[in-house]
């Protein structure tokens, strides 16, 4: 109880996404599939409609398993809003959501515009969480001990910068762009000293 009272948000979300996962369950594969677009943050609904779905891709998940996602969510969002407070964390994962989604989709335009990428993209399925776990992750680093801070920080960018050379889709250059917002949010962050992250058993 105290590990949900400290990050009510990040629970609240866990179980609104709980929720919505059945749903997309009870839709069917075609079904299912229609939500996503409906809700996505595709250049299409970008286009028509982005107040709508850069709120509403954030509460339906790509795909139709739910726990892999609760690890993720005690680990990593739940100190992140813990240590941040519930407003720097919103800011910073929505920061990171909204720029991540932005970039990655200019990306894939640019993508189109020269004939590389389909045209049939600008209405891709986008939702998901991973914009704003990867900038909340971001700025989480920062309470990491040092001297493992900056080792670990450089690691990761290193590891989602490979990705997205290995791997140049819309999504993993929007994964490491929220990552990079997450960082720059960092001397946002409190107590980076007193509160490290992740928190070790005192050696006596």
């Amino acid at each position: 109880m105290q590990l949900i009272r400290g990050a009510p948000l990040t629970f609240a979300w866990l179980v609104v996404l709980l929720i919505t996962t059945r749903v997309q369950r009870s839709a069917g594969h075609r079904g299912s599939r229609r939500i996503q677009r409906r809700n996505s943050t595709n250049l299409r609904r970008l286009r028509t409609e982005p107040s709508r779905v850069l709120t509403t891709s954030l509460f339906w998940l790509d795909d139709h398993r739910w726990w892999p996602y609760v690890p993720v969510f005690a680990g990593v969002v739940a100190p992140a809003e813990r240590r941040l407070c519930w407003w720097r964390w919103l800011l910073v994962g929505l920061g990171a959501h909204v720029v991540g989604t932005y970039v990655g989709q200019s990306y894939l335009r640019l993508l189109i515009g020269k004939g590389r990428a389909p045209q049939r993209l600008e209405n891709a399925r986008d939702v998901g969480v991973s914009y704003f776990v990867l900038g909340v992750a971001g700025a989480l680093s920062g309470y990491t001990r040092k001297p493992w801070r900056s080792p670990a920080q450089a690691t990761a960018v290193l590891a989602l910068a490979g990705n997205a050379a290995a791997r140049p889709t819309f999504t993993e250059v929007g994964h490491l762009t929220a990552f990079l917002i997450g960082l720059t949010a960092v001397p946002l962050a409190p107590d980076r000293e007193s509160k490290p992250y992740p928190r070790l058993p005192d050696v006596s």
